[in-house]
């Protein structure tokens, strides 16, 4: 998945930095050192690929647990699963 996330790089950093299309802005970083460009992507791709791989298992533990489940723990579960992927 950070692979994935880092091949989308540019596109990631300019959906996080809420860019627009104005000509005024351009998606370059002024930087001193070359590692530093690489280790932020890096970290971006790291926080992305976390965040998706986390509701992920969430949907599958979700998923896995809810055939033994009654309605009334059904919906608390489903509720709670709601709630962690929104925060």
């Amino acid at each position: 998945m950070m692979v994935n996330c880092y091949c989308f790089k540019e596109t990631l950093l300019y959906l996080f930095m809420g860019l627009t299309n104005n000509n005024n802005h351009f998606l370059y970083f002024l930087t001193t050192d070359v590692a530093e460009v690489f280790i932020t992507y890096m970290q971006l791709s790291y926080v992305v690929s976390s965040q998706i791989i986390t509701i992920f298992i969430y949907c599958h533990i979700f998923v896995f647990l809810s055939t033994g489940l009654y309605v009334f723990e059904y919906m608390y579960f489903k509720m709670i699963l709601l709630v962690l992927i929104l925060f």
